[in-house]
């Protein structure tokens, strides 16, 4: 149980938070966000070419491959 000083504390802790970063407090209070479609069938297209890779069909491999980077492109995943 929190002291009335420890609870007047964490609130104000909360409203800086808030008025500091209110685009990530939104995010906190919805909750887990749910993965994006392109996000998705680039991780279906990265099974699909590893295992195409170990069946030694490289050339289907790396059109899945291929179609990762492209999904990965269109989302807007960078290298940084």
């Amino acid at each position: 149980m929190l002291s009335e000083f420890e609870r007047r504390s964490l609130d104000q802790i909360e409203h800086q938070f808030r008025l500091d970063d209110p685009l990530l407090d939104n995010r906190l209070a919805v909750g887990r966000a749910r993965p994006m479609p392109t996000t998705v069938l680039a991780i279906v297209f990265g099974v699909i070419g590893v295992g195409l890779l170990c069946l030694g069909v490289i050339g289907a491999a790396l059109g899945c491959f291929g179609m990762v980077s492209v999904l990965l492109l269109l989302r807007g995943t960078t290298w940084r």
